[in-house]
């Protein structure tokens, strides 16, 4: 099985389209006026963004949290470092790249109000588990 796309709810689908682009490489399939947007990256992987209003209603992201976010894998601790410079130099809030579980990483509120994420890769350990029956 293959994860074929994510749906995210934006406040700001044209912003977050044009930090996809810039920042992450991705490349709109399918724009709709202000309200969706559907990207693709290089493996194919879709992301959706979508403000659709009405649906949404009250709903927001949390705002101190960044348990909701899209994480993005980079080779090494300079390239985290590199995209971390790029973003604070072109105006985005982003604190400083640190280890957290066994990765250089950092979080950023994309202008949709949901979490970004960029870090190298974090080898997942094996943990042993057992389902109840």
């Amino acid at each position: 099985m293959k994860l074929n796309h994510i749906n995210l709810m934006s406040v700001d689908v044209a912003g977050d389209v044009a930090m996809f682009e810039t920042y992450f490489g991705l490349r709109p399939l399918v724009m709709r006026g202000k309200a969706l947007a559907v990207l693709q990256d290089d493996g194919g992987m879709v992301l959706v963004l979508n403000d659709f209003a009405k649906k949404r209603g009250a709903f927001t992201y949390p705002e101190d949290s960044d348990v909701h976010h899209i994480g993005f894998i980079q080779e090494s601790r300079e390239q985290v470092d590199a995209l971390n410079a790029r973003l604070k130099a072109d105006g985005w809030d982003v604190p400083a790249p640190r280890d957290y579980h066994d990765a250089w990483t950092f979080y950023f509120k994309a202008k949709g109000g949901y979490f970004v994420e960029v870090a190298t890769e974090t080898k997942l350990r094996r943990v042993e588990a057992t389902v109840a029956r």
